[in-house]
């Protein structure tokens, strides 16, 4: 009977040492890239500003190129009317310009990419728990399926399972027919800053990347009135609202899960 306690109580302890310790086996896995579409905001205050102290095993880039070019509410009411309202985005990286001019914002995307370079799971990040958000890993004419971020690493970054890679037009990736712009296909080799997409994904590992807003909305134009009306609806959508965190919240919650010791 001795014999037998002294096994259960082993086991018992066992089970609670490797469920404290599981994020930190991610260390060395994985590369976590966060790309801020446009300039580093100036202001600690700034809802987009992103202290890089604070994530030491997460590399931050920002695409101050980027510039967005957003109508004047005293002069543009007009548009208020019709669906022609939108920021028109000009500069480098041409993919992030080209895919904020079809989608109007980068609100915490979130793609990871298994060892080989190839978008496996594409997904936003619009909750307090990095862990549970949802994303698409399959898709065909039957639908999509879906699995949480956390269950996503588990299956592209230690379990190292692979995307298959699919041929798609890449001078037209953003048409309407394609739902999932870069799932399934090796992200385009985009610079940022002295590397580049290649460059980070060449050393055999999976890579998060994770894309967000550097630009704070909080100007009076008609592209913020836009977007407070969406933000709007989207409370009763469920779709990403103005309650969806901060990029800050986002990358240290990847930082503290996945990489700090429990």
């Amino acid at each position: 009977m001795k014999t037998l306690t002294t096994k259960i109580l082993l086991s018992a302890v066992a089970i609670a040492m490797f469920s404290g310790c599981g994020p930190s086996s991610y260390n060395g896995l994985v590369n976590v890239v966060a790309v801020g579409a446009g300039e580093q905001p100036k202001s600690v205050n700034d809802r987009n500003y992103i202290n890089k102290n604070s994530l030491p095993n997460i590399v931050v880039y920002h695409t101050p190129n980027i510039k967005i070019n957003e109508q004047n509410v005293s002069t543009n009411t007009k548009y208020l009317i019709g669906n022609a309202l939108s920021r028109e985005f000009s500069g480098e990286p041409k993919i992030l310009v080209n895919y904020l001019n079809k989608y109007q914002s980068l609100d915490n995307k979130v793609l990871i990419l298994d060892k080989n370079g190839v978008v496996a799971w594409s997904g936003h990040f619009r909750g307090t728990d990095v862990t549970k958000s949802m994303g698409v890993y399959d898709y065909g004419f039957m639908g999509s399926d879906s699995i949480p971020f956390g269950e996503a690493m588990e299956k592209f970054v230690l379990d190292a399972d692979n995307a298959e890679e699919y041929k798609k037009d890449k001078k037209n990736i953003f048409n309407d027919d394609n739902k999932y712009p870069f799932l399934f296909t090796k992200y385009p080799n985009m610079q940022l800053g002295s590397t580049n997409i290649s460059e980070i994904t060449s050393n055999n590992k999976p890579t998060v990347l994770v894309f967000f807003m550097s630009k704070d909305n909080s100007k009076n134009t008609l592209a913020n009135d836009i977007n407070k009306v969406s933000n709007f609806i989207g409370g009763f959508s469920g779709r990403v609202s103005s309650n969806s965190p901060t990029p800050q919240n986002v990358l240290k919650d990847i930082q503290d899960t996945y990489f700090e010791k429990k």
